[in-house]
C-alpha cells in the first residue's frame, strides 16, 4: 500500500466513526425524548375519623340493627346495656325493644369527637375538660345524686352525679365524676360530713339525701372545680325513693 493509499483508508475509517457516534447520540436524544416526565407523588388522603363512623348523638332513636351497621357489632352486651367501640373511644348504649335509647361518653381526648357532639346538642360548652361547675351554670337547674358518700365497699368505684332533666319529650343530661381523684374524694367527703351533720349519719348510709333537693346547692358549690368524668344522655333516673 502508497502512503497516499494509506492516508486515504485512515480518513476514511474516521468518518464511519464519526458517522456512528452521531447516530447513537441521535438515538439517545430520541429516547430522552420519548420518556414521559415523571410523575409527583401525590401525598396519601388521611384516614376519615373513626372509620367515617356517625357520632354516637346521631344514633339516639334508631334500632339497634342499625346503629351496628354503622358501628359494628357491640363489644358487649348485659341486660339493656351496651358497649361499642368507634375509634379508640368506647361508648355505653342503652336500649329498650331494640331501640337506643340513651348513651353515655367519656370525656376523654379519645373520645372527645364524640363527647363535643353531646354537649353541643345540649348547649353546654364546647370543652374536653368540662368541670361540674361549668355543667351546672349552663344547664340552670340540677339534681346531685350519689351512689354512696360512705362505706362504699370495694365491689367498684362510686361516682356523684349532677343531673339535668330535659324539656318533655327529649331526654335529660348527666355529668359525673368517679371518686377516685383527690379533688373528687374530698369533695364528696365534705359533701358527706355536711349531710351527716344535718341529718344523721344513717341518712348518708342509706343515701337518702339522693330523694332529697336539700343539698343540691350545697353539693353544686363543693363540686365546682371537680371535672367531668363522663357525660351520659338518656339516663335512668334514681329509682331508690
Amino acid at each position: 500500500m502508497t502512503a497516499f493509499q494509506g492516508l486515504k483508508t485512515v480518513v476514511l475509517l474516521g468518518a464511519l466513526a464519526g458517522l456512528s457516534a452521531c447516530g447513537q447520540a441521535d438515538k439517545t436524544a430520541e429516547k430522552a425524548d420519548a420518556a414521559p416526565a415523571e410523575a409527583p407523588q401525590a401525598a396519601p388522603e388521611a384516614a376519615p375519623v373513626a372509620g367515617g363512623a356517625p357520632t354516637i348523638d346521631q344514633m339516639m332513636g334508631v334500632q339497634v340493627a342499625y346503629l351496628e351497621s354503622k358501628l359494628g357489632p357491640a363489644r358487649t352486651v348485659q341486660d339493656k346495656e351496651r358497649t361499642y367501640e368507634i375509634g379508640d373511644c368506647t361508648v355505653r348504649v342503652s336500649a329498650d325493644g331494640g331501640e337506643v335509647v340513651g348513651y353515655a361518653v367519656p370525656m376523654t381526648p379519645a373520645c372527645s369527637t364524640q363527647a363535643l357532639a353531646a354537649l353541643k346538642d345540649y348547649d353546654l360548652p364546647q370543652k374536653i375538660d368540662l368541670t361540674m361547675g361549668e355543667f351546672a351554670a349552663a344547664r340552670g337547674n340540677v339534681d346531685f345524686k350519689a351512689d354512696c358518700l360512705t362505706l362504699c365497699g370495694n365491689a367498684a368505684d362510686p361516682w356523684v352525679h349532677l343531673e339535668s332533666a330535659g324539656p318533655r319529650a327529649f331526654p335529660g343530661i348527666r355529668a359525673s365524676a368517679v371518686m377516685v381523684s383527690d379533688a373528687t374524694i374530698d369533695a364528696s367527703f365534705r359533701i358527706r360530713d355536711a349531710i351527716k351533720a344535718a341529718k344523721g349519719e344513717d341518712y348518708v348510709i342509706d343515701t337518702t339525701f339522693n330523694c332529697s333537693a336539700d343539698f343540691d346547692q350545697l353539693a353544686i358549690r363543693e363540686l365546682k372545680t371537680v371535672r367531668i368524668d363522663e357525660i351520659e344522655v338518656g339516663y335512668v333516673p334514681y329509682g331508690g325513693c
